[in-house]
């Protein structure tokens, strides 16, 4: 009875053991997604982005896991694994690799795509936010360049977000 309750404490000590070896390992393992292009690694955190279906072979779709106060949906980020092309640099350009869209789709809702050239591979940030200020609601942002500015200004924090977001962390 007593080599049966020492094999068993020794048993019950040897899973615990592994348990937490386990527990140890998960907690160390690197949850980041790694993209290589050409040579270079592009590392996402699996914090802040979880990877979405990749419909295409050529670009990888990550979705934010939080929502910002107005985003309407999760802001979904594409890096595009080839070179940028004039045929995708469209919008207003913003800096010398940045050109930014702001159009509607929906009623009370507004989008904002800001692309980014990298060199080697392009970025495009999708955002879509609920609009409920009249100013907003009644100015189509695509009809006029003074309505695009009034949805960039009142977008600004959201767009220097994003700006950041995409020069650090893809």
């Amino acid at each position: 009875m007593e080599k049966l309750n020492k094999n068993l404490i020794i048993g019950i000590l040897a899973v615990i053991v592994l348990a937490m070896g386990i527990f140890y390992l998960v907690d160390k393992k690197s949850d980041n997604y790694t993209i290589e292009i050409s040579g270079k690694s592009v590392v996402i955190s699996d914090e802040k982005w979880k990877k979405s279906d990749d419909p295409e072979t050529y670009a990888k779709n990550f979705e934010a896991r939080e929502m910002l106060e107005r985003e309407a949906f999760p802001q979904v980020i594409t890096v595009y694994l080839n070179k940028m092309t004039s045929d995708r640099m469209s919008g207003k350009k913003i800096s010398e690799n940045e050109w930014l869209e702001v159009f509607v789709v929906h009623p009370q809702t507004a989008t904002v795509q800001i692309r980014r050239n990298k060199g080697d591979y392009w970025v495009l940030s999708r955002q879509t936010f609920s609009v409920s200020e009249p100013q907003l609601i009644n100015a189509n942002p695509e009809s006029s360049e003074q309505n695009f500015a009034l949805y960039q200004t009142f977008f600004q924090n959201e767009i220097d977000t994003t700006r950041h977001i995409l020069d650090s962390e893809f």
